[in-house]
């Protein structure tokens, strides 16, 4: 945890002793601001939200124990004001060993299902369905990589291979045959090809973008992704200087928060980012 909160302007707080003494700091002077939901289970829980710059902040969480006194389980970085990324089915699910819940979006797009941790869990309705989800993520190490140089023609067949694919990927999971022999030979096709290109060729001139599993964790990701915006801001308690980069991958648009000095190479729009990053998501219920 402490490897992500630094993208958010906490770089100095390295050990678990600080951080606590971070925490606490933020705990007792924002108390009177404390949300509190009850559960179905009459478990009373409560979130700090602490906003540090114009889009990031931090979330302290926990319960209510008997005497009203204010127990913490752990905290998360948050991103505010970020853009829809997908209207694809999704579902949530308790951790087992925490109050933590994490997302699975699963959107045709990627060809595989998104792990994210719930931004927003004292939101969460069972009985409501969810129509979108912003997803944002945080970066303690990133590089900026020049784009890939294409003509109008082959940026208009790009999308339209795109969306056929992602209709492929539908039928598929309809159990339509023909559309499952028809990925099968093209993932075969694109093997081939990619094998022989990088003989001669860098991959990251090959792989436009990408969103790829990374590490043991499950909501942990290796992204490559265009950069839509920039902005740039400040942590209030700190001082320490932040950039939020709106990034497109694989027709996903997120947000990420990094910290500027973590970022290698000058980031504008039109060029690309590379980094891992530790992925959350807001969901929203009808």
């Amino acid at each position: 945890m402490q490897n992500y909160i630094r993208s958010i302007g906490f770089s100095m707080y390295k050990k678990k002793n600080e951080v606590k003494e971070l925490l606490d700091k933020i705990q007792r002077e924002n108390i009177a601001s404390a949300r509190i939901s009850v559960t179905t289970e009459k478990e009373r829980l409560w979130e700090i939200r602490k906003n540090l710059s114009e889009s990031v902040g931090l979330c302290i969480y926990g319960y209510l124990e008997n005497l009203g006194v204010f127990v913490r389980e752990g905290y998360l970085p948050y991103i505010k004001n970020t853009s829809i990324s997908s209207v694809s089915k999704c579902s949530i699910e308790k951790h087992i060993d925490d109050s933590v819940f994490s997302g699975m979006l699963d959107d045709n797009r990627l060809g595989m299902s998104l792990i994210f941790r719930l931004s927003n869990p004292l939101d969460y309705d069972t009985g409501k369905k969810i129509s979108s989800v912003n997803l944002f993520g945080f970066c303690s190490d990133g590089k900026v990589l020049l784009p890939i140089k294409k003509t109008l023609v082959e940026i208009e067949s790009s999308k339209q291979r795109s969306q056929d694919r992602t209709l492929l990927i539908e039928a598929a999971k309809r159990g339509d045959e023909n559309a499952i022999d028809t990925l099968t030979t093209d993932e075969a096709l694109l093997y081939s090809t990619l094998n022989d290109r990088i003989q001669t060729e860098d991959v990251y001139s090959i792989v436009d973008t990408l969103f790829m599993p990374y590490g043991m964790e499950n909501d942990i990701y290796s992204i490559v992704g265009n950069i839509l915006d920039i902005k740039e801001e400040e942590n209030i308690l700190t001082n320490e200087r932040l950039l939020i980069l709106k990034i497109e991958c694989s027709d996903i648009e997120l947000s990420i928060a990094i910290k500027k000095e973590d970022l290698q190479g000058e980031p504008m729009v039109g060029r690309r980012f590379k980094g891992n990053i530790w992925l959350h998501g807001k969901i929203n219920q009808e």
